[in-house]
C-alpha cells in the first residue's frame, strides 16, 4: 500500500507537514525503518490517533536524532513502541529496532 492511501485512509491529508517535511514524506522515511527493524508491524492496522502520535514523535525526533543508521525513524518507533504492539510488533522486535 502507499504511504498516501494509508494516509488518506485514516483521515490525513498527506500533504500535511511535520516538521519541515510532509506527513507523506515522513511515512516514506519511517516505512524503510520498519522494512528494516520490525518488518511485523502492520502501518495499515493504525488508527489516525496512532499514525499522528507515530509521525509526531518522528517529527520530534529529527530535532533530536543524527539521520544516520535511522535513529531519527527508529526513535519515533520506540517511543510509540507499546502502542506499536497493538499492530503487529512483539516484545522480541524491541531489541532489533533500540540503539545497542
Amino acid at each position: 500500500m502507499e504511504t498516501s492511501e494509508i494516509l488518506k485512509k485514516v483521515g490525513i491529508k498527506p500533504e500535511q507537514p511535520v516538521l519541515l517535511i510532509t506527513a507523506e514524506e515522513a511515512l516514506e522515511n519511517l516505512l524503510v525503518a520498519i522494512k528494516e527493524y520490525c518488518p511485523s508491524l502492520s502501518i495499515e492496522k493504525m488508527s489516525k490517533k496512532h499514525l499522528q502520535a507515530l509521525l509526531l514523535s518522528y517529527g520530534n525526533s529529527v530535532t533530536m536524532y543524527h539521520p544516520e543508521n535511522f535513529h531519527q525513524e527508529r526513535a519515533a518507533l520506540l517511543e510509540n513502541f507499546e502502542m506499536l504492539k497493538h499492530c503487529g510488533l512483539s516484545d522480541e522486535d524491541y531489541d532489533s529496532i533500540d540503539f545497542c
